[in-house]
């Protein structure tokens, strides 16, 4: 047991000992057994909401596959349903959703996180090319002041933004070659920073 499940058990047990004293007076109205009853739905309630918070990373995970969880020293996220991996991440405090593309070669905003992390297209310079699937795109660079994905933080990068019709962002090859490794296993991207 961890000094975080120690402290849980510790303050769940606290208040389990205030409860039943809190009850014992009313023993004598209710009977032992009505009030055995209602201790035991209060200490399912708090078991359950102490559960929720120790696990809240695999609850966030399985509700949003993108938000990244973090094990020791590995990023994992779960593939969704179209077999892609997306990731959660922040450029200069907005929040994006990320497609993690290994044939991209760097980092690509589309128009509204672009605008959303404080670059509007009339302030752009859009001066680049970019051959992509759906053919050649204007791009234009710009550097984040901030960007981090789960404990990875890249400030100062340099990404590109696509004026084409991008639904996604994109990490491309720059973002994963700033990591020690990653894989795939069982569905799983794993990303060690």
């Amino acid at each position: 047991m961890n000094e975080w499940q120690s402290m849980n058990a510790i303050y769940l047990g606290g208040f389990l000992i205030l409860l039943i004293l809190a009850l014992i007076p009313r023993l004598k109205g209710i009977g032992f057994t009505k009030t055995a009853q209602m201790v035991l739905a209060w200490v399912v309630i708090f078991g359950g909401l102490v559960l929720i918070v120790a696990e809240w990373p695999t609850i966030r995970s399985a509700l949003d596959p993108a938000s990244p969880v973090v094990e020791g020293d590995e990023i994992r996220i779960r593939a969704r349903e179209d077999g892609h991996f997306y990731i959660r991440g922040n450029v200069n405090g907005q929040s994006a959703l990320f497609l993690i593309d290994t044939g991209a070669t760097g980092i690509v905003l589309n128009m509204e996180t672009a605008e959303d992390a404080g670059f509007p297209a009339e302030e752009l310079r859009f001066d680049g090319t970019a051959s992509t699937a759906n053919g050649l795109v204007r791009i234009a660079a710009a550097r984040v002041a901030q960007f981090d994905v789960g404990p990875v933080s890249l400030d100062g990068e340099m990404v590109a933004v696509n004026e084409g019709q991008l639904d996604e962002n994109l990490l491309g090859m720059t973002f994963l070659n700033r990591l020690q490794s990653w894989r795939v296993e069982q569905g799983v991207l794993i990303l060690v920073p």
